[in-house]
Formats: C-alpha cells, structure tokens, sequence
C-alpha cells in the first residue's frame, strides 16, 4: 500500500508540473485558438474568449472571461475593431499577460464607406493566413523561448498546410463563369477573399455585424443579383439567415449554402478548423456558383422539423376532433 501511495504521489507531481510548464494562450476568436493549437501543439493550453459559433462583434464578456484573461501568459487578438471590448477586457482583468495583435504586417483594406475605417476579416484571405500564423509563432518563441524550436517546427508544417490552401482556393475560383463570378452574404466579411481570388462581393451589411440593413441595401443587392445572373445567395454560420432568406425568395435564386466567416465551425460541422472552413467556403461557393449545386444548411433542417411538428400538431387536433365528434354521437 505504501508503494501504491508513493507511486500515486509521483504520478499527482509529474502531470502537475507538465501542466505548469504550459503556457496558457487566450484569443479573442476561435479562429485565431485554432491557429494557436496547430504552433503550440502540447507545449500550450489554447483557449477563445468567444465561444465557437459566437459572433465577436456583438460579444458582451462575462465575468469568467475576465478570470480567463488574468491567469493567460499569451493574449491574442486582432484589432482592426474586431473586438471593440477586448481592450477593457484586458485592462478590467488585471491581466499582466503578453498581448500580441496577429494582423501586424497585413496590407489593410480600408473601409469604403467610413473614414479611418478598416476591415479586420483578413484571415479570410490564406495569403494573410500565413502572416497570422508568423505572428503567433513569433509570440510564443518570445513567451517562451525554450520551445522555439518546437513551435517553428510546428508552424513550418502548418504554413505548407495553408500555402496549399491557398493555391486551392485560387484555383477553383476559376471554375466559376466570370460573369456569375459575385458572392451575396449577409455582412461584408469577404473582401479580403473577394480581392485575393478574384471573386466580386455584394454584402447587405458592412464590416460590421451591428449594422441594421436598410431598405436601400436590398435594393441594392437585389439589382446585383439579377444583373449577375448568379443562381445563389449565402447565408453565415454566426448571422441570423431571415434576411437574406427573403432576398432569396423575392428573386427566385437559392440558398447556395452555409458559410463560415467570424468563427470555426464546432467538431462536427465541416468547418471545425481554420483551413477547413476556408476549404469548405469555397467548396460551396464552387458548387453553388458554377454547377447549381446547392449545399444544405441548418435552414433546412430546421424548416423540415417544423414542417413535420406542424403537420402532426394539426394531425393530432383533427384526432382529437374526431375523437370527440365519435364520443358525442355514440352519446
């Protein structure tokens, strides 16, 4: 029995001090958590302060995140007012953790519509990927050196891993037809993608996802559509698909798909890492935009339930009914 408890002790010891010897990372989105993981591996716990299908211009931080913030040695964020609440966040918390803005390097768009405005959806591009991934290879090199050699392993095998992505995506742009060569979505969140890949961008909302859409941007998209020609619009994992629903009832073109745009998607959706969601967006731009071929969303699973909950709801009154005109007669 004593050697058990020794044993048992040694063992309470050795998995503590390999915890301690993690350094913990917090990025503000799970894209960015996603990007960690794959550089720090097991030498790093990784952790997002917006949940996984949570949308980060919109997040309200909770009292736990700021307990998260404080006991991170590596905060991650990327500015460009993605995050507009992670700067009190940080100050509130009292964290003394390292911050590192992932975007630095990254050749900026500037909003078109508002002064001194830029659009922070850079990671859309894979191109930008791989200065994101740099700089999260560079912040944990600094934050902890000893691992260097293990983290600039790790992101050697993962900037391959995006560089052909991106050669990817570039090439199955191409096999859309130029002139229907246009994405529709509901905020402006592509056009870094658009830029890179050659592919146009119509958006009922900006860069942000605060905006109300107005009268004026249907109109607007609407007219794109038919002047396009495309047989589809799109809808966003993090984003409320009423709207563009609508437009796409109003001008008889389909819902090509569900795309992924301010988060990862969770483990069992086809977008559980950063370049899966980014191969999965082009997949399902492709099919849409150049074969007809529309991809099924969570929209339709829904409409399917609540289509069978309403026929048996009236099927259950007319029973009852029925029931009861039976009952009264036999009377």
């Amino acid at each position: 029995m004593k050697y058990i408890n020794t044993l048992l002790i040694l063992l309470f010891v050795i998995n503590y001090t390999t915890g301690q010897d993690k350094i913990k990372v917090v990025s503000s989105a799970s894209i960015f958590q996603d990007m960690a993981k794959n550089i720090g591996g097991d030498k790093i716990e990784s952790y997002t302060i917006v949940p996984i299908g949570g949308d980060p211009h919109l997040y309200e931080p909770k009292p736990s995140d700021a307990q998260l913030v404080k006991s991170a040695n590596v905060i991650l964020v990327n500015g460009l007012t993605f995050e507009g609440w992670i700067n009190k966040l940080i100050d509130n918390s009292g964290s003394k953790a390292n911050v590192y803005t992932i975007t630095e390097g990254v050749n900026v768009l500037k909003s078109e519509k508002y002064k001194n405005a830029a659009d922070p959806h850079a990671w859309m591009d894979a191109g930008n990927g791989l200065i994101y991934i740099k700089n999260i290879r560079d912040a944990l090199v600094e934050t902890d050196p000893k691992n260097a050699d293990y983290y600039t392993a790790n992101y050697e095998k993962y900037k391959n891993e995006i560089a052909t992505l991106d050669n990817y995506i570039t090439e199955e742009i191409k096999k859309i037809p130029e002139k229907k060569r246009m994405l529709v979505t509901s905020h402006d969140a592509f056009a870094y993608y658009g830029k890179r890949y050659n592919i146009r961008l119509n958006a009922l909302k900006g860069i942000s996802t605060e905006a109300e859409t107005q009268t004026s941007d249907m109109v607007r998209v609407s007219k794109a559509i038919k002047d396009s020609g495309v047989p589809a619009i799109f809808v966003e994992s993090t984003i409320n698909p009423q709207v563009i629903q609508q437009i796409a009832k109003d001008n008889n073109v389909k819902i090509g798909g569900e795309l992924f745009a301010d988060s990862i998607g969770d483990k069992d959706s086809e977008g559980p890492t950063y370049v899966k969601m980014l191969k999965h967006n082009t997949d399902v731009i492709v099919k849409a935009l150049s074969q007809n071929t529309m991809t099924s969303t969570k929209i339709d699973t829904d409409d399917t339930a609540n289509s069978w909950l309403i026929y048996l709801i009236v099927g259950m009154i007319m029973l009852a009914a029925l029931v009861f005109a039976i009952t009264k007669f036999n009377k």
